[in-house]
């Protein structure tokens, strides 16, 4: 009995341990971006753009995925490797995208992840050296059937237009 006791104890005292990560991940289809016009703002690039193809990781990217999630390095910053999203452009509403950029798309589920086949608002920095893949910012947010997420674009729209 007193064992039984301890261990639903010690099962109990786990939980938060156990939900507290890393990231916090939000349903962003449903929600509309935080600071959208900041945002805006400090982006290099905005555009509305469509995911065409999603290149996965290479056997040696995903091995050394495996090794970086399985044992991470302690002393140095990383990055997991990631897959390669081609995608063509619906609309610019800032900056220029190079022609024939890739976006590199989250690894893990802490970063920017995006879905074949789906249209999105891109909030990016222009890529340090010529070739680099774009990587999509926090806030970057899906489009779907759902007309909150088309207000959000249209005020969007807006602003940019107001501000050049």
């Amino acid at each position: 009995m007193k064992w039984g006791l301890m261990f639903v104890v010690t099962c109990l005292l786990a939980l938060p341990a156990g939900a507290a990560s890393a990231c916090v991940i939000f349903d962003d289809a449903k929600t509309s971006p935080p600071g959208v016009r900041d945002l805006a703002r400090a982006s290099d690039i905005v555009a509305v753009i469509h995911v065409d193809q999603i290149a996965w990781r290479t056997p040696e990217e995903e091995a050394k995925f495996h090794r970086l999630w399985d044992h991470p390095p302690m002393d140095t910053a990383f990055s997991y490797p990631a897959p390669s999203v081609r995608f063509h452009v619906r609309q610019v509403l800032k900056g220029h995208i190079p022609p024939g950029a890739e976006i590199r798309n989250g690894a893990t589920s802490c970063e920017v992840v995006l879905d074949e086949g789906a249209d999105y608002v891109l909030f990016a920095m222009q890529p340090a050296e010529p070739g680099d893949r774009i990587l999509p910012l926090d806030g970057t947010f899906r489009l779907d059937e759902a007309g909150y997420d088309a207000l959000t674009l249209a005020e969007l729209e807006s602003f940019l237009t107001s501000t050049e």
